[in-house]
């Protein structure tokens, strides 16, 4: 993989989420008749998507978030939006994964992890890494982005829901 900058990296897992969220979107579903076999993809397909998000914001939670806070003026109220959102995406993706496809619940709260992860990743975008890019020098963005993909690449062990959800004792 070539090494992008910090926003670059962030933005590809963002993007890999989108495309997955935009197949979800298309369907079928269990209350438009899809078939068993379209079911358990759909199910598969969540459960990756559950998986990279965890990943995507374990990652923003130990590099990035500390980032906001020390480097950003006023970067503190911006990371506490941002982690009170992921805390919000993780409860519903924890809901989410304890459903079945065919559970009328899975639509409902699928459309409500799309809505809440996508403002996520606009409120990111839009506001944080402008703010985040200004700050860093060239050196400090390349050695974050060289920790993020470094990070990526061991990350076998992903943070329990618990960790993820529990403001305490996180590197905030």
């Amino acid at each position: 993989m070539q090494m992008g900058d910090v926003f670059e990296v962030l933005a590809e897992d963002h993007e890999e989420i989108r495309q997955v969220l935009s197949e979800l979107e298309k369907g079928p579903t269990a209350a438009t008749g899809a078939t068993e076999d379209q079911l358990m993809l759909r199910k598969i397909m969540t459960e990756e998507l559950i998986i990279e998000e965890a990943k995507h914001a374990e990652l923003e939670r130990r590099f990035v978030w500390p980032a906001v806070r020390g480097h950003v003026a006023d970067g503190a109220p911006l990371a506490d939006h941002a982690v009170c959102q992921q805390i919000e995406v993780g409860e519903l993706l924890a809901e989410l994964d304890r459903l079945d496809a065919r559970d009328p619940e899975f639509e409902n709260l699928l459309s409500q992890f799309t809505r809440v992860g996508l403002a996520h990743f606009d409120f990111e975008e839009r506001h944080v890494w402008p703010r985040l890019r200004a700050a860093l020098t060239l050196k400090a963005a390349g050695d974050l982005s060289r920790t993020i993909v470094a990070a990526k690449q061991g990350a076998s062990v992903l943070p329990s829901q618990r960790e993820w959800a529990s403001p305490g004792g996180n590197a905030y």
